[in-house]
């Protein structure tokens, strides 16, 4: 988002804990950061030090990310003038510590109606879907080819990839558990670091380790996607999947479970599969049906590549989010 402000000729600012990765990718491309550690959402120093750093900035606007990032910018900003607070709510189950800010982006048409629903008026959010940038390859056998190599998959196999944290709410142990039911020459590729609890878990519960593959953290997973044939979402619960977003960029037909937004960019039988969330058999059956049918599996890739291109790329989500500000800035100038 910032770099894509800062192209735009806007200025930006990072301010938050430097010594995180978003710090250290603000220091790699030259973004103005700002250390202020907000240690949990009352450390009075913190908000003290976001406000100062607003005003002498001269800020028009302080966007915060996250239930601690809307709570610093609601005081560090203004519901009705400069610098304005503005947040975004990244997750089905945000509803507290935004009530200062004038404006909350919702990710997702489910986070939304997830705030309307805890009494935030529905004139005072505007849902804007994440973006990614597109850095995968234009589907050319042979980067693909060179990909699967890299990543030691046969030719001969179905290679179906799951990216993402490894915590309960992922749901990796449905995808074990649809494994028994899809045919041998389907492999499944874990992608994340499986240093948690549940990642213990899910490592032990292993039936078949021949098809089942762990990739370990990745920080170029966008870059890799094109290796694989499918991609599985087997969430309990999301707003808005970036590793979603990411496959329909990468030209990958999906099957996902009908889980808070999911359904606003997978439409059934048109960018993906839709499938019950907790069920195992569902997800089995719609990987083998991807897998025996090819013909549906290069229409859905498509046609997904196509809605990620229409609404889900990072320029699409900047224009809008600058589009916010504006408006919300008109509102100033008119009161």
């Amino acid at each position: 988002m910032m770099q894509g402000q800062r192209s735009a000729g806007h200025e930006v600012m990072f301010a938050g804990p430097l010594d995180s990765w978003l710090g250290n990718a603000c220091a790699a491309q030259g973004i103005p950061a700002k250390h202020i550690p907000m240690h949990g959402l009352f450390d009075i120093v913190s908000h003290w030090k976001l406000s100062q750093l607003a005003r002498q900035s001269h800020a028009d606007i302080v966007h915060g990310h996250l239930i601690r990032g809307a709570m610093y910018a609601g005081r560090a900003g203004n519901k009705r003038h400069r610098p304005l607070s503005i947040c975004t709510a990244h997750a089905t189950t945000a509803k507290t510590h935004m009530q200062r800010c004038g404006h909350i982006i919702a990710v997702s048409d489910a986070v939304r109606q997830n705030l309307v629903g805890a009494g935030y008026r529905p004139e005072q959010i505007t849902v804007i879907l994440n973006g990614v940038p597109d850095h995968t390859s234009n589907g050319e056998p042979s980067m693909r080819q060179a990909l699967r190599q890299e990543l030691g998959i046969a030719d001969n196999i179905t290679a179906v990839v799951n990216a993402g944290r490894f915590i309960h709410d992922k749901g990796q142990d449905l995808l074990l558990r649809a494994l028994q039911q899809t045919p041998t020459d389907v492999h499944f590729y874990l992608i994340g670091d499986t240093n948690t609890e549940f990642g213990q878990q899910i490592s032990q519960m292993v039936f078949d380790s021949t098809r089942v593959h762990f990739l370990g953290f990745r920080k170029d997973v966008q870059r890799i996607l094109p290796a694989f044939d499918i991609y599985a979402l087997s969430s309990r619960r999301e707003a808005l999947p970036l590793s979603l977003v990411e496959a329909l960029a990468a030209r990958l037909p999906v099957v996902a479970t009908i889980v808070g937004g999911v359904p606003e960019i997978v439409l059934h039988e048109e960018t993906g599969l839709l499938v019950p969330s907790g069920n195992a058999d569902a997800i089995a059956k719609a990987i083998t049906r991807l897998h025996d049918d090819p013909k549906l599996a290069e229409r859905l890739s498509r046609t997904g590549r196509a809605f990620f291109e229409d609404r889900l790329t990072d320029r699409k989500m900047v224009e809008q989010t600058l589009a916010v500000y504006q408006s919300c800035l008109d509102q100033v100038h008119r009161s």
